[in-house]
């Protein structure tokens, strides 16, 4: 019972995660219960789907697993892309979306060795916790040097900054661990 609640609180975050999206668009309320009706509407019906079809025949575990992987990796890049996506309403030229882009990424993997270091040994945990920590204020401060030029007050590029900074670690956890699931 408790497994299934877990489950079900999983998939709302997910959801809501989804539904964020729409916050950058140009109506950000219409945008956000847009995607968020959108996307229930497609997990729901990939739901329904996947009953019907369990019942009939059941899912060979390399097929589940290669599923897995291709999820895992499409959240991933959602994760990766999702700064470019948040910042597109001031118009950024590429090469600095294409920074963002590969900073991100570089974002992930340390957080992703700092995890490791949390889960791994008792004596490198508040080392990794440091990192964490470490990684969090970055995208605070780029906001505050470089994206306050954009927006009308430091308030709003804190806002965007911290909205990306929470779906980049929504869906990179996400990602990860979909990704690393056993069939």
């Amino acid at each position: 019972m408790f497994k299934k609640i877990i489950n079900i609180i999983s998939w709302a975050v997910l959801l809501l995660a989804f539904a964020a999206l729409g916050l950058s668009s140009d109506a950000p309320i219409f945008g956000f219960f847009f995607y968020l009706v959108f996307f229930a509407i497609v997990f729901g019906l990939i739901f329904l789907y996947l009953k019907k079809h369990n019942r009939r025949t059941s899912i060979k575990a390399e097929t589940k697993l290669l599923i897995n992987k291709i999820v895992g990796a499409s959240l991933m890049a959602i994760a990766i892309l999702s700064p470019t996506i948040a910042l597109r309403r001031i118009g950024l030229p590429f090469l600095p979306n294409l920074i963002i882009i590969i900073i991100t990424a570089i974002l992930v993997v340390f957080g992703i060795y700092a995890v490791m270091m949390i889960n791994a040994e008792k004596n490198k945990r508040i080392l990794g916790y440091l990192l964490l920590i470490v990684l969090a204020t970055i995208p605070s401060i780029f906001a505050t040097t470089y994206l306050t030029q954009y927006f009308p007050n430091t308030y709003n590029a804190l806002g965007v900054a911290y909205w990306a900074i929470v779906s980049v670690s929504i869906f990179s956890w996400w990602g990860l661990t979909v990704f690393f699931k056993k069939a």
